[in-house]
């Protein structure tokens, strides 16, 4: 206790002049103290509500109060109070009683030389006593946090030989304590982290430095598990380490999950192979190694054709299994450096990269490997399910690779090309890229840069046409998208639809048609005649199968306060035949959002029936083509009949695309059909310029 401290001290006394007394002796002494004195119990309590005191000075016997009241009194305030008998009316032998019932020292009251001494020496050990206890409960905070840590922890001496583990240790190696205790934390390994590991941990806490790092260790029962240590050198205060304690954290299933993500983003769920992002990465380190090996590469792009059909006649489990039959078809005869990839829902990818440095060589052995897969896969496929054998033909696409510097989604896209040209000739084939086709390649490039521009520049607009039901009523409009360049010219909808689907723009550009139909349509609910109106939008396949989709979808609805049965989404039946689990799970949850879905360009016919009953739809859309035909053409007029009847059998209401002339409008009527859209009635309008008065039914 420093002498300059003041000491608040609390003295209970009932006598003046002893209180002078007491006061003088301690000024005598130099101590710097303030003292307060009480005469009576009341006071002594509320003196402990004011004040917290570095001591109690307390004469014996004072009237209406009982010293060991008192004293209990206090303790019960602040257990650690020095308290000390002042008095001159006990004898030594009582006073040395009272010490063993609490009090802390005492001083006969001819004895006052003594008191200034008592006090520092009992407010010091009084302090000393706090700190120890304060320093006590520390420990016991800390031994619990440690004990009770999710976290294993482990300390060791430098033998290394366990000294101590907590529960989560036992719990998580399956290890009792006594098993562990005096032995080395080399049981828990079994061979499986290596060596190396062990030698980078010693060589860095043996220079007092911490390390950190992964285990794959193995539990009691024989089961591994991956951990991330951090181990610590513990040092006494002459800088000897003494002790090793080692922090460790389960992570074997934050691993998986790493790995099971890593896998989705990469890998084709049903097959097993990469997909085209990571396909397209490992094409770029293929494109570095024949630049430095002087090898040519090729990249061959091969389309299952008639797959629709596969998944129409036998379902689309038996489509799935012909898809896993062609990939382990092309893995079991493609050497094993190959690079195999499913880049879409009916299309693969192989990249092979150590062909000859001649060109004409490395092309006749790209020659051959197309015509030995080709071959290979012309092979039927047995399909649980099906009688007899699902047979399919095959188009692909090749381009070779050299040591000219190209991106991979260029490389890519030239075999792609080459596959296109394939399928336009004749399908069933192959066709090699060549310098023809060039002009293509920089058609589509500059149509893909116009893309990024059209986003950042606003050029996409929407035009609605007009839909109506059979009385001639107005329901809505079909929301449809239009590209403006900055010069004038509009790009076709069939010339950029299907090149943001393959690029991924499609995202950006339906999230913001979504938002601009969802305005729209609160705009409409503030106007008597167009409260009633639907917004009709086509969703694509990439923007259909986004994990986020739903919730996008649920966010713009709450946001604009939208009436969810007034919004319909168009899907097509590529959207949803590549996943009809998936699909209809998806269609379900829209479903329950209130909003509607329509089947569009429906055209298949009887074959869609098998999926139709299954998936929520609440309207069918037939396609223009059969409409058109319908007047001169009797298969297409009794296909529509046809639709419309498994329609109405289905529940659901059908609409007619394309109507343009009155024959056609009256068959449909004929027919029983529901609702029409077409330039008959109105021509697509854009939607700043569109009114609900704007057409009327014939």
């Amino acid at each position: 206790m420093s002498d300059e401290t003041t000491l608040e001290l609390l003295l209970i006394e009932d006598t003046e002049a002893d209180a002078l007394l007491i006061r003088r002796r301690l000024e005598q002494a130099g101590m710097n103290a303030r003292i307060h004195r009480v005469d009576r119990t009341e006071s002594v309590v509320e003196a402990m509500e004011a004040q917290m005191w570095d001591a109690v000075l307390y004469d014996y016997t004072l009237p209406g109060m009982h010293f060991a009241d008192t004293v209990e009194l206090l303790r019960s305030k602040r257990p650690e109070l020095p308290v000390i008998l002042v008095s001159g009316t006990v004898s030594e032998e009582l006073a040395i009683n009272l010490l063993n019932h609490g009090l802390s020292d005492f001083v006969l009251k001819d004895s006052l030389l003594r008191l200034p001494g008592v006090i520092r020496r009992a407010v010091d050990n009084a302090g000393e006593r706090t700190r120890r206890q304060a320093a006590e409960d520390q420990l016991r905070k800390l031994a619990m946090v440690v004990e009770q840590s999710p976290t294993s922890i482990i300390i060791t001496d430098t033998t290394p030989a366990i000294e101590y583990v907590n529960k989560a240790f036992v719990e998580t190696t399956g290890y009792s304590r006594e098993e562990v205790l005096g032995r080395n934390p080399s049981i828990l390994n079994r061979g499986q982290t290596p060596p190396t590991t062990y030698a980078e941990l010693w060589a860095t806490i043996a220079q007092g430095v911490v390390w950190k790092g992964e285990f794959r260790n193995t539990r009691k029962n024989g089961s591994t598990y991956l951990e991330m240590a951090t181990i610590a050198p513990i040092r006494q205060p002459d800088g000897r380490i003494t002790h090793y304690v080692a922090v460790k954290t389960d992570i074997t299933e934050l691993r998986d999950s790493e790995a099971r993500i890593h896998r989705l983003i990469n890998f084709d769920d049903l097959t097993g192979l990469p997909n085209r992002a990571l396909l397209l990465d490992r094409l770029r380190q293929v494109g570095l190694t024949v630049q430095r090996s002087g090898q040519h590469g090729v990249i061959l792009v091969l389309d299952v054709d008639g797959f629709k059909f596969i998944n129409d006649m036998h379902g689309y489990q038996a489509g799935n299994c012909v898809l896993s039959s062609i990939a382990a078809r092309l893995t079991a005869n493609l050497p094993e450096h190959s690079i195999i990839g499913r880049i879409g829902a009916n299309r693969f990818a192989v990249v092979i990269e150590d062909l000859s440095r001649q060109h004409e060589r490395a092309a006749a052995q790209a020659h051959d490997l197309a015509e030995l897969l080709h071959e290979q896969l012309q092979e039927p496929h047995l399909v649980d399910g099906v009688d007899g054998s699902v047979r399919h033909a095959t188009t692909m696409g090749l381009y070779l690779i050299t040591r000219e510097r190209e991106k991979p989604d260029r490389l890519l896209n030239k075999a792609e090309i080459a596959l296109q040209r394939a399928r336009d000739d004749s399908r069933n084939t192959w066709q090699f890229f060549n310098p023809e086709m060039q002009s293509l390649v920089e058609q589509r490039s500059h149509l893909e840069a116009g893309l990024h521009q059209a986003l950042e520049n606003r050029e996409f607009r929407l035009f609605f046409q007009s839909q109506f039901d059979a009385d001639g009523k107005l329901t809505g409009a079909e929301a449809l998208l239009r590209w403006f360049r900055p010069d004038g010219e509009i790009v076709p909808p069939d010339h950029f639809i299907p090149l943001a689907e393959d690029t991924g723009l499609i995202l950006p550009i339906g999230e913001w048609v979504l938002e601009v139909a969802c305005r729209q349509l609160r705009e409409w609910s503030t106007h008597p005649e167009t409260s009633g109106l639907s917004l009709a939008v086509n969703i694509s396949a990439r923007q259909f199968h986004q994990p986020n989709f739903i919730e996008s979808l649920a966010r713009k609805l709450k946001a604009f306060k939208v009436t969810a049965d007034h919004l319909v989404l168009e899907l097509t039946e590529s959207v949803v035949l590549n996943n009809l689990l998936e699909a209809e799970e998806r269609m379900r949850a829209i479903r329950d959002l209130g909003v509607r879905l329509a089947l569009d360009d429906f055209g298949t016919g009887f074959s869609s029936l098998a999926y139709l009953q299954h998936l929520p739809f609440h309207i069918l859309k037939i396609d223009r083509s059969f409409v058109s035909n319908m007047t001169s053409d009797n298969s297409s007029a009794a296909i529509v009949r046809a639709t419309i009847a498994m329609g109405h059998a289905l529940d659901l209401k059908v609409t007619a695309e394309g109507v343009e002339v009155q024959e056609e409008l009256d068959l449909l009527r004929r027919f029983g059909c529901d609702a029409y859209q077409g330039f008959l009635f109105a021509r697509p309008v854009a939607a700043e310029n569109w009114t609900p008065t704007g057409a009327k039914l014939a």
